[in-house]
């Protein structure tokens, strides 16, 4: 072990088990062993990450920073620490949420919580108008970072502040839409980038199209490698994901000219699924008129057992006040669900629901059912819960997303 100056026992100790650590060779690793092993590392790393969170909280609350001819705790964890300024300024805003949320503190000094939801909530926390309301939701907020995967996660987190601060988001979108901007740059080299902040319907409904263009792209590079290459054309495509998705953006820009199409179309439909009473809410603030109180912790707990909701069939967050405003002038389709999970109105758009009891599957989850999986619905195929063969109904409730 490679000793430090200044190495207090306990860090000479954490360093010893480092050490060791490093230094194990596993012989067998089974699928079992190599889980375990991945939960009881990630839960010792949260730990260590905690405790340079408490170091920075006790350096800024004792002032020692300006001892060290330090500005701040901050710069002088970034001086020491040789941090980016970003990565010094999320750890110092990590650590002033802590202080409002002693229970997640606890829960992340324990391992419990990971950081990158530690992060995500001090995203949350640094809106001023809902920071009293995180407080009043902790034990929520503690039980949706334990029990989500991250995406899930990030989308209770942003669904919780729209519908906690609805006034906020209806100006946040205003905002948004007077700042929306694509801007090409050209460099030295003669490459272009493109740069650009989009409206989150917008975005959505960018993506989406996107993602279908790229793949009518990809399958025309398997059908042709299969076709030369037979069993072994998985060795033989052509082109990346990232150029794929760059040839169907020049496509996209092409065709919007009126140039002549190089390939197949993509069909594209973009469903907006949004619960009942966020649609009933919006309508009303839309109209001038109050929806009734804010209670976050009902809010919270709405959005945990998937009662309230605004997004795109794969899971996409969408702003609730630009879905439904849009849905009332665009050719964009909404689908209200009600309490009981029950479609009770599709909005008007260029094409028809076709397979209604593939769509409803569909829009029963944001991605592949199986843990871990992040392949989104669009892309899969419906699954037989109970198989088929074993007496499994072909219908919504015994059907979910899966890939290939």
């Amino acid at each position: 072990m490679k000793s430090h100056a200044g190495d207090t026992p306990s860090m000479a100790g954490v360093s010893a088990a480092i050490d060791d650590l490093l230094e194990h060779e596993v012989v067998q690793l089974d699928a079992d062993a190599a889980a375990a092993s991945i939960a009881a590392l990630e839960r010792e790393c949260r730990r260590i990450q905690a405790a340079q969170v408490e170091l920075l909280d006790k350096i800024d609350s004792s002032g020692v920073y300006s001892a060290d001819g330090h500005f701040s705790a901050r710069v002088m964890m970034r001086h020491h620490a040789q941090l980016s300024g970003a990565e010094a300024s999320k750890r110092f805003g990590v650590c002033r949420t802590l202080r409002d949320l002693p229970g997640i503190a606890e829960a992340y000094r324990s391992g419990m919580v990971g950081t990158d939801q530690i992060r995500r909530l001090s995203r949350v926390w640094s809106n001023p108008r809902v920071r009293e309301f995180m407080e009043a939701c902790e034990q929520e907020f503690l039980a949706a970072a334990v029990a989500m995967e991250f995406p899930d996660f990030d989308s209770f987190c942003g669904q919780w502040e729209q519908l906690v601060d609805a006034d906020g988001a209806h100006k946040k979108a205003e905002r948004q839409w007077q700042h929306r901007n694509i801007r090409p740059t050209q460099d030295f080299n003669g490459m272009w980038s493109l740069s650009g902040r989009m409206m989150s319907l917008d975005g959505a409904e960018f993506h989406e199209i996107l993602s279908r263009l790229a793949d009518a792209e990809r399958l025309a590079d398997i059908e042709a490698a299969q076709a030369e290459h037979g069993d072994e054309w998985r060795h033989h495509l052509p082109r990346t994901s990232s150029q794929l998705r760059y040839d169907a953006f020049m496509t996209l820009v092409r065709r919007g000219a009126g140039a002549k199409p190089g390939g197949g179309t993509a069909e594209v439909v973009t469903n907006i699924v949004i619960d009942q009473q966020s649609f009933e809410e919006q309508l009303a603030l839309l109209c001038g008129s109050d929806p009734g109180p804010v209670i976050p912790a009902e809010i919270a707990a709405a959005i945990i057992d998937g009662n309230r909701f605004c997004r795109t069939a794969d899971g996409t967050r969408v702003s609730a006040a630009e879905a439904v405003a849009r849905a009332l002038t665009d050719q964009v389709r909404r689908v209200v669900i009600n309490s009981s999970r029950v479609v009770i109105d599709v909005g008007r758009s260029q094409r028809l629901f076709t397979g209604s009891p593939r769509l409803a599957a569909m829009l029963q989850g944001t991605r592949c059912y199986w843990h871990g999986c992040w392949t989104p619905a669009t892309k899969c195929q419906i699954d037989h819960i109970k198989p088929f063969r074993e007496g499994g109904k072909t219908n919504p409730p015994n059907g979910q997303p899966a890939c290939s």
